[in-house]
């Protein structure tokens, strides 16, 4: 939890895949390098299954192409943490397209984003097996101005040098897109960033009349909750300072009677004259 916004509302993953889906050009050629050249994206199928999520696929796009050349299979992986049989899966999500897919007819192409940065290199070495893939680092590989370019904006608040209009940009780009979902999933995501940047991008949305785009979100609905339950930690605090001035557990107390089931009996307990000894008790 950072600055009232929590990360646990929805995750990187989800929230990653739904942006990959909707708009699979600009993320090849941003995330995974990839030249299109005007060929077609398709998403390739289901890629989980909820009772086999550790071992599915993220996300596979087949790119076809006319004049001729195999077809490029792009298999992205969104992963915030490192595992110890992280990199022995990509192994055998290598081996399962190899499967599927023809070698005189298709190239494979395997890229990893890193969110939070910190990822592996992108090269397994083990016994005889060798696999080198793309590994995209979020906070230092990707530059912000291509990203602040398009539907992909949120992803640009965890640059390590982001530019200092970063905010605004990234709400211009959440006010121009069309589809509410989207909108909403663009500013969930920019709420995970946390910290200092998530509160601006908050107060940003509320000055462009957008509150209305997290409060139909998960997370949107939790920060609203944490809102109201720090004013009325913080009325509850100023009722007990008026009454009994600076006290050692003025803050601790202020919460414990906020977050009791009886926080309005209490409230009418201190204007009747309950002493700290009753309020504590």
């Amino acid at each position: 939890m950072t600055d009232g916004v929590s990360t646990r509302a929805r995750d990187f993953d989800g929230l990653y895949k739904t942006l990959l889906e909707a708009h699979p050009q600009d993320a090849l050629q941003l995330l995974c390098g990839a030249r299109l050249r005007g060929g077609e994206v398709i998403l390739d199928g289901p890629t989980e299954q909820p009772r086999q999520r550790s071992r599915q696929r993220d996300k596979v796009f087949l790119v076809r192409h006319d004049d001729g050349i195999p077809a490029d299979i792009y298999h992205v992986e969104v992963q915030v943490k490192r595992t110890e049989d992280f990199q022995e899966r990509m192994v055998a999500y290598w081996a399962s397209l190899a499967l599927k897919y023809t070698p005189t007819g298709h190239r494979i192409h395997q890229v990893v984003i890193w969110p939070l940065g910190g990822g592996y290199p992108g090269r397994f070495h083990r016994d005889q097996a060798r696999l080198d893939y793309r590994a995209v680092n979020v906070p230092d590989d990707l530059d912000p101005d291509a990203l602040l370019a398009g539907p992909l904006a949120p992803l640009a608040l965890w640059s390590r040098k982001p530019p200092p209009d970063i905010v605004e940009r990234v709400v211009d780009q959440i006010a121009a897109t069309d589809h509410i979902e989207e909108k909403i999933t663009q500013a969930e995501l920019s709420m995970l960033v946390g910290g200092t940047l998530a509160t601006q991008v908050l107060d940003a949305l509320r000055r462009r009349d957008m509150s209305n785009i997290l409060e139909q979100s998960e997370l949107g609905r939790e920060i609203a909750q944490r809102s109201r339950e720090q004013a009325n930690i913080e009325w509850m605090r100023a009722l007990l300072l008026a009454r009994f001035g600076e006290i050692d557990d003025l803050d601790d107390l202020a919460l414990h009677l906020t977050a009791d089931q009886d926080r309005d009996r209490n409230i009418a307990r201190i204007v009747a004259g309950a002493t700290l000894e009753e309020l504590r008790s």
